[in-house]
């Protein structure tokens, strides 16, 4: 016998006697197998099946994905990722009694308060001297007192402007304590 055939004579053994390495190998290949499927590959090259229409799709209010195609540069189509229509969001509105808040991503119940807070003093100078501290409880206070609800992207809150106006009034009447205590949360506020 050669020395190369009792080495790989001698690699076979080693693998029957140590289910270690076996096991070791087997872990290995998978994690190389998995890596590989969920990697994310370009897709190029791909023609539409000839049973694909060229006609226009309807066009609708909701958010479908749409599809397009480009020709390549070898004349072939090449189909490109889809992309979501978007969905126009309803837009805030102000009645004589109330403000409707839309959400938009990122935002929650204070955030709308907050901004409903902002459009109220806007409209009432006289409340333009709060400070951040009586803002942060006004906002506090109407989210305590309109109706609960899950806000999502989309979502109309309504606050009323008489609620506005006795969240300011009551914070007016906070005592130097209760502004100390709130001054934390003025601080990390991004005032608009």
């Amino acid at each position: 016998m050669t020395e190369e055939q009792k080495s790989t004579e001698g690699v076979v053994e080693r693998l029957r006697n140590s289910p270690r390495t076996v096991s070791t190998i087997i872990v290995i290949l998978i994690i190389a197998g998995a890596i590989f499927a969920f990697s994310d590959r370009k897709q190029t090259g791909v023609t539409p099946s000839p049973e694909s229409t060229t006609e226009a799709p309807e066009q609708s209010a909701s958010a479908e994905p749409t599809a397009s195609a480009e020709a390549g540069k070898d004349g072939k189509v090449v189909a490109t990722k889809a992309t979501p229509v978007p969905t126009p969001l309803p837009v805030a509105k102000e009645t004589a009694e109330v403000y409707t808040e839309v959400a938009s991503k990122g935002q929650n119940l204070t955030v709308l308060a907050r901004i409903a807070t902002k459009r109220y003093m806007d409209a009432n100078e006289v409340y333009k001297g709060l400070s951040n501290e009586q803002r942060v409880y006004v906002e506090d206070y109407l989210r305590k007192n309109v109706v609960r609800q899950p806000v999502k992207v989309g979502s109309e809150v309504t606050f009323s402007k008489d609620l506005i106006k006795k969240g300011i009034e009551a914070s007016q009447k906070l005592t130097d304590a209760q502004q100390k205590n709130l001054q934390k949360y003025a601080q990390r506020v991004k005032w608009n």
